[in-house]
């Protein structure tokens, strides 16, 4: 997929934040300095150049942030192509041909996913230079740089006077296997405003470098900044990295990293990736319109995750409105667990079970914290309790059984998983054996009222009691009888809801709403995927997927809209029932697929893809508009992944099946 000047392709690790490369080969955001919620902008002094003459500047626009330009040359066409995690620019009739720009991803490799690294690969013949600015420290006072010669040569680029509670603290470093380099005051005064000193790029052209000091620093209280440049003769490829190791406790963010446990400096980072870069070479292949959309998708990884020195891991549901961490209900956490499954299972087992940990009196949070992994929030409209989370949580523990076979693991948590439904049941207000809504944006429509019996609620929860059954048959464990007369009691009560072509959104006494919700049947898709009885008859449930085609999907010319009248027209009484949720859109799709809609399944699914990007797939909003077209929700969503689902009804690997003798 190209690139838009408008929309960059973050790269990066696990926990490790991203560096965001535009299409004119210049930076977008970097949150690498535990800034995920304020990333830097306007990054000056990054450049790549072919230094051979007078020298080239293999970008578009190399000074797009700066208030007087230098002269200098650069290229006047770039041929971008991105598939995450990789970028290449392509230049044609140059003879450096190619510029290729990644970041390691290694399913079941935690460390070599996780490494605070991006490889520039370069192909092609000449001289090539690389610089990067020091950003170490959030003061500019202090910064220095180190040259590197030897087998590994580059510049690490530190401060001397930043303290470990400042979030900049540590280390970046740039270099390559055989590289020359050297460090230079890039921004300096100009004639008529600040400007930077391109003038290294003609000296290494030239081949008459003067040496600075192995210690290069900023004089005290200057206005300029300074960066490490590294240059190198390519004759076909050659392989640079820029590292870094930001090992601060601010108060931010005072877990550390992941990646600390296996390194000690952002050298010790770029020497391992040097070492092994061929085997951490993405091999990912594109394709269709599917392997794009699973792809690309996995941006998320880099750009929202925190990955501990411990080990937790955790995912911002937006890192900007709502920083929440591990947001769970609808296909948030939920979905994006599915799609982590397929690559770290380990990793979802222990972030699943935490939640449990973090329940109060049976009630699951609606995620970890603000910002934070030790302060859940319950809900997030308070004073009401959230009535899906908990169906949520318990279907994501029996699901983790199921692809792993840990026994032991759906043992530990039975006692939990009992808790939480038995806490469920006492929200029924009425008798039906179903949670009832109370209107105050008490699930994950949290901005959209519901009353009463819903199916999107009851649906959840009578499928985390076919887990819970399950799970106890599995284990050879004995419930009381009540857990299965709910069941039944709510199944009945739930067909109250029907009105021939699917479930009416929510009714309370005579008073209903008889909007069709696409995730109204979201907790039956459960059911399905998991291999659990049905808790919605095989004829309810074709006939709903069969409404929700003909009246959601065909009502927008762009995603499946949430909520639709039965006349056909785009519910408008919310933001949330006139948008699409594309984690819940796809989640519909695998269930059409499920259940042999399978060209409708692909039709939905490859529609709402095409419209997330069209918009941005490296930036997807939790909300499109049905009417208009365009984002209107939370940027970088948590959920960005669950087109994975349908790839999952598509391979067989839906419904789950147990995996024996794992454990």
């Amino acid at each position: 997929m190209g690139l838009t000047s408008e929309r960059g392709l973050p790269l990066g690790g696990l926990g490790t934040g991203k560096l965001e490369f535009l299409p004119d080969l210049t930076l977008g955001e970097l949150t690498i300095m535990n800034n995920w919620t304020f990333p830097l902008r306007n990054v000056n002094g990054f450049h790549v150049v072919l230094a051979e003459g007078e020298p080239l500047f293999l970008q578009l626009n190399p000074f797009k942030w700066v208030e007087e330009p230098p002269p200098a040359r650069s290229v006047r066409e770039v041929v971008v192509e991105a598939l995450f995690p990789r970028v290449k620019y392509s230049f044609p009739g140059l003879p450096v041909d190619e510029v290729e720009v990644y970041s390691p991803l290694v399913p079941g490799s935690l460390k070599d996913s996780s490494l605070p690294l991006v490889f520039i690969r370069v192909r092609g013949e000449g001289k090539v230079a690389i610089s990067f600015p020091n950003l170490v420290g959030s003061l500019r006072a202090g910064r220095a740089n180190y040259a590197l010669d030897g087998t590994l040569g580059g510049v690490l680029m530190y401060n001397e006077r930043s303290l470990q509670w400042d979030p900049a603290y540590g280390q970046v470093f740039l270099g390559c296997q055989g590289c020359s380099s050297t460090s230079y005051r890039f921004w300096v005064p100009g004639s008529r405003g600040m400007t930077e000193d391109v003038s290294i790029f003609r000296e290494i052209a030239s081949g008459k470098v003067v040496n600075s000091p192995r210690r290069f620093t900023i004089p005290k209280f200057a206005r300029e900044q300074i960066a490490g440049v590294v240059w190198k003769e390519v004759k076909g490829e050659s392989t640079f990295v820029l590292a870094w190791y930001f090992n601060g406790r601010p108060h931010r963010y005072p877990y550390g990293h992941y990646y600390e446990n296996w390194f000690s400096s952002a050298l010790d980072v770029a020497e391992y990736g040097l070492a092994n870069r061929e085997r951490l070479y993405p091999r990912f292949q594109g394709g269709g319109w599917m392997e794009e959309a699973m792809l690309d998708s996995l941006y998320v990884l880099p750009n929202n995750s925190w990955f501990t020195k411990d080990g937790r891991f955790a995912v911002y549901e937006t890192p900007f409105v709502a920083p929440l961490m591990n947001t769970i209900g609808s296909m948030t956490w939920d979905g994006l667990s599915f799609t982590l499954l397929n690559l770290f299972p380990d990793l979802v087992k222990r972030v699943d079970e935490k939640f449990g940990e973090l329940a109060a009196g049976g009630e699951i949070p609606h995620d970890w914290g603000e910002e934070s992994i030790e302060d859940p929030i319950f809900g997030a409209s308070h004073p009401y309790s959230w009535t899906d989370l908990g169906s949520t949580w318990v279907l994501m523990i029996y699901r983790d059984y199921l692809w792993t076979g840990d026994r032991e693991f759906l043992s530990r948590n039975f006692g939990k998983t009992k808790e939480v439904v038995e806490w469920l049941m006492s929200r029924d207000l009425d008798g039906d054996c179903i949670p009832d809504s109370r209107g105050g944006f008490d699930n994950s429509y949290d901005g959209t009222h519901m009353y009463g019996l819903s199916p999107y609620v009851g649906t959840m929860f009578l499928a985390s009691l076919r887990a819970l059954l399950q799970s106890s048959e599995e284990l050879g464990v004995r419930l009381e009888p009540k857990f299965q007369e709910c069941l039944n009691r709510g199944m009945e009560a739930l067909n109250g809801l029907w009105n021939g072509r699917y479930f009416s959104m929510w009714r309370k006494g005579e008073e209903v709403n008889d909007s069709c919700l696409n995730s109204q049947i979201l907790g039956q898709f459960w059911c399905d995927a998991l291999g659990l009885s049905p808790v919605v008859e095989e004829d309810k449930t074709l006939r709903t997927l069969r409404s929700i085609y003909e009246l959601n999907f065909r009502s927008s010319r762009y995603c499946l809209t949430n909520a639709v009248r039965p006349d056909g027209s785009v519910d408008l009484s919310t933001g949330q029932t006139r948008s699409c949720w594309p984690r819940v859109t796809f989640a519909v799709a695998a269930h059409m697929y499920l259940k042999g809609m399978r060209g409708e399944a692909i039709e939905v699914a490859q529609r709402e893809w095409e419209t997330i990007s069209s918009l941005n797939p490296w930036d997807q909003s939790s909300r499109i508009d049905a009417v208009e077209g365009k984002s209107v929700g939370l940027r970088y969503y948590i959920g960005s992944t669950s087109v994975w689902l349908l790839h999952m009804a598509i391979q067989g690997t839906l419904p789950l099946r147990l995996r024996k003798g794992r454990f």
